[in-house]
């Protein structure tokens, strides 16, 4: 986004949420809320890079539908390639996601092994790495659906408790490797049960329960540029 031939280069790797956390300055990205109707905002490298020097360089790296097996193909390329200062991994949802409503989710057991086949390509090559944790799928308890894809009480219960798993395998990696944490399910299912008093399925930090609206991304923003400035 910033260009400069001596610039650090910050890269974001991920599925759809970082796919959609860039877009061309002056151009924002349009949604169609289901609370709020349409509206434009800008995503959260985007908001970012308005905040950084002009010698940092960010990347954004985001395929939607990926999980961390759409990760190992293509992170030589997109990551070790560019030979990065700082590299934010963030995935995790389609993992859980699609267990549920296609099938093709990921073990956690695949989960934490290709992570950890990253992770360790990426700091042998001496970049920061900042690990995140998957937000959410839905922001109430009970009942929802994403997609026109219905789930009932029961397996929302089991998909709360996968991220909450998933979460921990990124903790215990941040640990293992000493990579910073950026502990994003925590922040958002804080904010949600602080705020959702009406328990709605979508609102606050998303428009669909899982993909960020305004101020999701403002607060992903927030949190991430403590590690680049």
């Amino acid at each position: 986004m910033s260009s400069c031939d001596n610039s650090s280069k910050v890269i974001f790797l991920g599925d759809s949420i970082t796919q959609n956390a860039v877009n061309i300055k002056g151009d924002a990205i349009i949604i169609n809320d289901s609370i709020t109707g349409y509206h434009e905002y800008s995503g959260f490298i985007t908001l970012i890079d308005e905040k950084i020097n002009d010698d940092i360089k960010l990347i954004g790296k985001g395929v939607g539908g990926d999980k961390v097996s759409d990760l190992l193909p293509r992170y030589e390329e997109d990551v070790l390639s560019l030979n990065p200062d700082i590299v934010f991994i963030y995935i995790g949802i389609n993992d859980v996601w699609h267990k549920y409503d296609y099938g093709t989710g990921t073990d956690i057991d695949l989960y934490e092994t290709g992570l950890r086949q990253i992770i360790s390509d990426i700091k042998n090559q001496g970049a920061k790495i900042v690990l995140c944790t998957p937000t959410l799928i839905g922001e109430n308890s009970g009942e929802f659906t994403l997609v026109n894809q219905f789930k009932d009480v029961e397996t929302m219960e089991r998909m709360n408790a996968d991220l909450d798993d998933f979460s921990d395998v990124i903790r215990k990696l941040s640990k293992e490797f000493n990579t910073e944490l950026l502990d994003l399910r925590d922040i958002f299912m804080t904010y949600v049960s602080e705020n959702n008093h009406n328990n709605k399925p979508s609102g606050l930090l998303t428009y669909d329960g899982v993909h960020l609206n305004e101020l999701g991304g403002k607060t992903i923003a927030d949190e991430m540029i403590k590690f680049i400035n």
